[in-house]
């Protein structure tokens, strides 16, 4: 907050975010398909593959509670001109949070919330059928899965770490993006139940049938991306307390991903994401395959991330069993929450704009994306057309339409079109996603009967995963499966077809295989590591605060690069504008070089800019205390420049301290060293590292985990496959595993092996206790692992006393082994000390939970809560008006904003800000400012004739001048004539983390005082 708290969060004289307006790469196109009055407050959509298009509105949005607050809306383009011009309420629901549209039929997710209590009851997913196809879903609907979520959490919440969206795939099973919520008790229509802990995501037939476990260990993940071969994508987050980044993953069948007690301290136990990309919230997400759009945005998964308000493309690239990926902008949307599209190729995007966590009736819509090249696309009612017809579509380069088209063929169970799909899938001409569709139509029109003509056609090596897989995708249709064919293509030289044999063996449940797995299971040896030369940290100062400087002096001789680096010293300000005053080298022979005649290799920071003789602002470089200094480079923690050392360098000297516009507030640390320090680098590790020769040791283990073959992994202990034996192990809780490993500890004679014994005994100690929903771990959870809620059970004991006696009568060797894995499982046991007990609980960086109301009367606890938790709280308290207009002028909010009419206006007018927005959205601008830019307040970047750069909002435009105000509300005047180039850039003026010295009694009261400003 301070000197510039709220520069640019509420419109003066308008409500529409300036980032309502779509941004979109120049070849294409868009239109408002339908505004706010027809689609307020949409957290999800989806398009028919004829192009009628389903909007969930949810005006209870994430945090909201009460009931009648939802609904799904559908939407027609009659006429083609890209915007909705008949639109009826399809069905009446609360929070809907997935749709799929499949013929006249429609899948949802979604809560109850009966109207006489308004309370959160259950969520269910349930699909409606429009028989008459009139646009209104007739009578009840049909339940295919009860209770899919935790009441419990909903109810003290709201649906923000719930179950979310719903995709369909090729293979026909409806894939279903769990939160970390969690589920307990789920009941599908065939009676099957489900308790899973933690997010992930589960799959069950459109009938309701089969449901299970895809992949486990996921956060809050509101959506999946599928393609045409089955490969599935996600974008969400890691926990809130640790980051609360962005996790892009392809998710593998089985797949554990370790969220949050193995992807932290065991990353070597889980397959790891293909990258994290910093702070974000995923939101929907869809593989794009259709006709008529340009190649480069073509077949690529789009994945929606409302807190950046962008539709990204993660460009992937084959990599053995997975993918790499680039991240690239695509489309901007204001808090997008979902994507789709129809057979026409038209792209359909649902806007929050600004509706706020607790939702609105008057903010949202949903915009539609075309080519501009584009032409329509007449896609017929497919229960129309022709068996044969239906066949030809399958190869229609659209992925829409394929699976449109083959959920027909099934609707009408024609099996006599078994032939032609057996042809059509063995036809080495046409396209791959034509032959697999043709695959996965097949099986399940067929089950069980088309097995052997799916083994024949995995002779051929384009289709061997996809024949394996559509074997074993249902557990009820496994007969006449040649296992032998899965054993044997564990040794195939393709491997994304071993990961299918090792997904199907598992599936299979043959214990007679489990040496085949054993085989592949062991994890990749990690090489040792080549001797890198260590980073020397020439310098590093204490924290530095207010106005205080540091003095530098530091022997940088034998450097070939020297890195600067600005730490953020912890305060939670965010105003952390550290500059590097008259910085310069002493040369052999005594000569100074100024820093700033020299050019940088490198430089990055964490907003703003890195600048020459400017703060991160780029305004002239001052001291704290407000003193010009002659020269010197700012920027804004966390920093790193690197310059290459001149020849002869000797000696480093500068001083460090605050920039001036940091207005006496923020606290860094100073650091001069040879490269990155480890103490500065990200809390991020190899669990978003893609690690491609994991997968399918992995995949194997989970198989033979399930196969649960004791006498086979105890066997293999002793033979070159113990690593992945005892990797299995770790997670079957059977006390013949533990009676046998004690057994055998004595008389095994490598160390290398009883060490690796070790490490599972001790992770056999505790098991995970059995998710009841009484508790959720919260925003910051404790991510040391390897459980979460630890219960003894019937072997502890025994390795207990197993552990005892080593500890008396081993070696000193192998005491130390038996200390490291004891504290790496957090394993205390009475009468062992391994440690004291401070070094058992600070062995990570990550903290235990935190019970969030304990602690939210402190200062400065909203800058150590997630976005939600601060949401939640300040909803519960009533805040003191009084105090909050002291805070709003103490804390300098008066320098960038008026509240009176009449005063001259320098940043957004506030006097009538409880007239337009609710609590929460005036708290989540604060909070979130670059969520919603306010209309004529976007941050401009100006750069002029001489070199200067200016940044800042654009208060006055006449023809020839220009009049900005800068991030500390000081206001500077350019002649246009002296402009170089002019460009408003996607960010706010205000940095997000200005309320975190704040309590959450003083937030609120400064959000009291903001609602009562209603001229």
């Amino acid at each position: 907050m301070r000197s510039i708290l709220l520069t640019s969060i509420i419109a003066g004289t308008s409500v529409m975010s300036a980032w309502s307006q779509v941004r979109v790469p120049d070849e294409l196109t868009h239109t408002q398909f339908a505004g706010s009055d027809l689609a307020p407050s949409p957290a999800c959509l989806c398009a028919a593959v004829t192009g009628e298009v389903f909007v969930g509105v949810d005006k209870n949005g994430s945090l909201g509670k009460g009931a009648g607050k939802g609904y799904i809306l559908r939407l027609k383009d009659t006429d083609q001109d890209g915007k909705a011009d008949e639109h009826t309420v399809f069905a009446n629901v609360d929070n809907p949070r997935g749709l799929i549209a499949m013929g006249n039929q429609v899948y949802v997710l979604h809560t109850v919330i009966p109207e006489s209590t308004g309370i959160l009851e259950a969520m269910h997913l349930s699909v409606f059928t429009d028989a008459d196809w009139d646009g209104v879903a007739d009578g009840e609907p049909k339940r295919l899965i009860s209770d899919i979520s935790v009441p419990k959490h909903n109810q003290d919440r709201g649906a923000d770490h719930t179950t979310n969206g719903i995709r369909m795939g090729i293979d026909g099973w409806i894939y279903i993006a769990v939160g970390d919520f969690g589920i307990v008790g789920a009941k599908g229509a065939d009676g099957t139940e489900l308790t899973m802990l933690g997010g992930g995501i589960v799959r069950v037939r459109p009938d309701g049938t089969e449901m299970e476990v895809y992949t486990h260990g996921l956060r809050n993940i509101y959506d999946v991306a599928i393609d045409p071969f089955m490969n599935i994508f996600t974008r969400g987050n890691t926990n809130d307390g640790g980051g609360w980044n962005i996790r892009f993953i392809h998710q593998i069948q089985s797949g554990e991903y370790g969220y949050p007690v193995l992807f932290k301290r065991f990353t070597d136990e889980i397959i790891p994401a293909l990258v994290d990309v910093g702070g974000g919230s995923g939101t929907g997400a869809m593989f794009f395959e259709e006709q008529g759009w340009p190649e480069k945005y073509n077949n690529q998964p789009m994945m929606c991330d409302w807190g950046r308000s962008q539709l990204f493309i993660h460009r992937v690239t084959p990599d053995g069993p997975s993918f790499t990926q680039e991240e690239e902008d695509f489309i901007r949307l204001s808090q997008i929450t979902d994507v789709d599209s129809d057979g026409a190729g038209r792209l359909y995007l649902a806007a929050w704009d600004g509706a706020g966590f607790q939702g609105s009736p008057d903010k949202g819509f949903v915009e539609v994306v075309t080519p501009k090249d584009w032409v329509y696309l007449d896609i017929p009612r497919l229960n129309t057309l022709s068996d044969d017809e239906l066949v030809h579509m399958l190869k229609i380069p659209s992925g829409s339409i394929r699976l449109a088209a083959q959920q027909e063929i099934l609707a009408r169970s024609a099996q006599n079109l078994g032939p032609a799909l057996f042809n059509l899938a063995r036809t080495r001409n046409l396209a791959l996603s034509s032959r697999v569709a043709a695959i996965f139509t097949l099986k399940q029109l067929i089950g069980a009967r088309a097995n052997p003509a799916l083994a024949s056609l995995a002779s051929d090596p384009a289709l061997t995963e996809f024949a394996l897989r559509a074997m074993t995708d249902r557990k009820s249709e496994l007969r006449n499966v040649p296992a032998q064919l899965y054993v044997d293509t564990l040794q195939s030289s393709d491997p994304r077809a071993q990961v299918s044999a090792a997904v199907g063996l598992g599936r299979l449940g043959l214990k007679a295989t489990a040496s085949s797995l054993l085989a592949v299971a062991n994890p990749p040896v990690v090489a040792a590591e080549e001797e890198q030369e260590l980073v020397k940290t020439a310098f590093e100062s204490e924290v530095v605060q207010g106005k205080k400087m540091v003095n530098v002096s530091v022997n940088i001789q034998g450097f070939e690069k020297i890195y600067l680096v600005i730490d953020d010293g912890g305060d939670g300000t965010g105003n952390d504008h550290g500059s590097w005053f008259e910085p310069t080298i002493t040369l052999e022979g005594g000569d100074l070089v100024r820093l700033t005649d020299l050019n940088w290799l490198s430089a990055e920071q964490g907003w703003g800019q890195t600048l020459k003789n400017q703060d991160c602002t780029a305004k002239p470089l001052k001291d704290a205390t407000g003193a010009s200094v002659e020269f010197g480079i700012g920027s804004h923690s966390t920093s790193v420049i690197v310059f290459e050392a001149p020849k002869g360098a000797l000696s480093f000297q500068a001083k460090g301290g605050i920039s001036s516009s940091a207005g006496g507030n923020g606290s860094v640390r100073f650091i001069v060293a040879s490269g990155v320090p480890d103490s500065v680098q990200p809390d991020e590790g190899p669990h978003a590292t893609p690690n491609p020769d994991v997968i399918l040791p992995h995949i194997a283990v989970r198989a033979l985990v399930k196969l649960h073959p004791v006498d086979e992994l105890l066997e293999a202990v002793s033979g070159p496959n113990y690593r992945g034996a005892l990797w299995a192990m770790k997670y079957m809780h059977d006390a013949r595993i533990v009676e046998g490993l004690v057994d055998r500890y004595e008389s095994t004679e490598s160390a290398e092996v009883k060490s690796a014994m070790q490490d599972t005994l001790f992770r056999l100690y505790h098991r995970e206790a059995a998710y009841d929903g009484s508790w959720w771990w919260g925003t910051r959870p404790d991510t040391r692992g390897p459980y979460y809620k630890t219960e003894l059970w019937a072997g502890s004991d025994l390795i207990a006393d197993w552990a005892r006696s080593e500890w008396v009568f081993g070696s000193e060797a192998e005491k130390k082994s038996l200390k490291k894995y004891a504290l790496k499982n957090r394993v205390e046991i009475e009468g062992i000390e391994w440690a004291p007990a401070e070094e058992v609980s600070n062995d990570s960086k990550s903290e235990p939970s935190v019970d969030l109301k304990s602690i939210t009367g402190a200062e400065g606890e909203i800058g150590k809560m997630a976005i939600e938790d601060v949401l939640v709280q300040v909803s519960e308290k009533k805040g003191n008006a009084a105090r909050g207009r002291e805070l709003f002028n103490a804390q300098g909010c008066i320098a960038c904003h008026t509240i009176d009419k009449g005063q001259a206006l320098k940043g957004p007018f506030m006097g009538h800000i409880g007239s337009i927005m609710k609590r929460d959205q005036i708290a989540e601008s604060i909070l979130k400012p670059n969520a919603s830019i306010s209309q004529g307040f976007a941050t401009t970047q100006v750069n002029t004739k001489t070199g200067e750069i200016r940044i800042g909002f654009v208060s006055r435009e006449t023809a020839d001048e220009l009049e900005m105000r800068d991030i500390a509300g000081q206001v500077f005047e350019l002649k246009k004539s002296d402009i170089k180039s002019r460009k408003e850039l996607d960010m706010s003026m205000m940095p997000e983390g200005l309320v975190n010295g704040l309590s959450i009694q003083d937030f609120a009261s400064l959000l009291s005082f903001l609602e009562t400003q209603k001229q």
